[in-house]
């Protein structure tokens, strides 16, 4: 089988099993290929050191990365058509002390995946559809693979449908493909970076602009920025609860003042293992417009109505 084939056949079954992540890393054998779903990691292969080499080198080959680069660490991203429609995946690369690379290839959803979480309490989606309603900045924090960008790109529909907006994204890279939205990607190598990209998109009067992540000063400078300027913010932020992200902000050197002006709501989620067919189920924790719901609480109500375990329900606890 081609090393072609056989990475598209990869990358099928890892959208088929709706997986977060393959990871293609180096053992004492050659390579172990394996898929995450939500927090279990599944064994998937092993190869050759050749094969797994060789893998490596196609699936940067296909998005756009430096092949013959391997002792900086890399990320990439590509659009892949299978059984006809188009999928997104995201990668990074990096090199162990031996000069062998792993992989990492993250699946992003499509446009028409979106809507396909499912939620502890549905009300909980419903009573966030209402409180995101007037401009500032609203912050999802939560785990890789929570869905945050999931929950932004949802919201940012919902409040397109009840009427025509102008949104606009900025993502290093864009997960998650909307042809209602103008999408732009950072790219370092010609300066097109968070900061620069802000600007230029507040230029363009968005009603909504989704930022992918705030990661530095200077990106949390402009993302309030855009805030106090009257537009609707939604970004991430991380945090290991809704009350981190104001300590968070805080050491990125943001204002109190500047933070009290700007920021309407926090949202923090997870995606929990449940006692329903779904197996997975996102709970959100939020502080919003004056809205304060609590997360202990409702990991107590999911648990006494018998849609987590006993287990989950201590694991998920942020009581210290």
């Amino acid at each position: 089988m081609s090393v072609k084939k056989k990475a598209h056949r990869l990358l099928k079954k890892g959208f088929k099993l709706s997986a977060s992540d393959l990871y293609i890393s180096p053992n004492y054998q050659g390579y172990e290929l394996s898929f995450r779903c939500h927090h279990e990691v599944m064994f998937h292969q092993q190869v050759t050191l050749e094969e797994g080499e060789k893998l490596i080198l196609y699936l940067k080959y296909l998005a756009g990365m430096d092949v013959s680069e391997k002792r900086k660490t890399q990320v990439g991203s590509a659009s892949i058509k299978i059984e006809e429609n188009s999928h997104r995946i995201r990668l990074s690369s990096v090199a162990d002390f031996k000069n062998r690379e792993t992989l990492v290839i993250r699946f992003l959803q499509n446009k028409q995946e979106i809507t396909q979480l499912d939620f502890i309490f549905t009300e909980q989606l419903k009573l966030l559809e209402q409180l995101v309603c007037i401009p500032g900045l609203y912050l999802f924090s939560g785990p890789t693979g929570a869905g945050k960008s999931t929950s932004m790109y949802y919201l940012a529909n919902y409040l397109n449908k009840h009427s025509d907006k102008q949104i606009i994204t900025i993502e290093d890279p864009v997960e998650i493909e909307n042809h209602d939205f103008l999408q732009f990607q950072v790219n370092e190598k010609i300066d097109l970076t968070y900061q620069e990209l802000i600007k230029v998109c507040l230029r363009h009067r968005p009603d909504i602009l989704i930022i992918g992540e705030i990661r530095d000063h200077e990106t949390a400078k402009m993302v309030i920025r855009a805030a106090l300027t009257g537009h609707m913010v939604f970004s991430t932020i991380h945090s290991q609860d809704k009350e981190g992200v104001l300590i968070r902000l805080k050491d990125l050197g943001i204002p109190e003042v500047e933070m009290n002006q700007s920021l309407r709501g926090i949202v923090y989620q997870e995606l929990l293992p449940v006692l329903r067919e779904s197996k997975y189920e996102v709970l959100y924790d939020m502080s919003i417009n004056g809205v304060v719901t609590n997360w202990e609480e409702n990991l107590e109500k999911a648990y006494q109505k018998k849609i987590i375990s006993k287990e989950v329900l201590q694991f998920s606890k942020k009581e210290f």
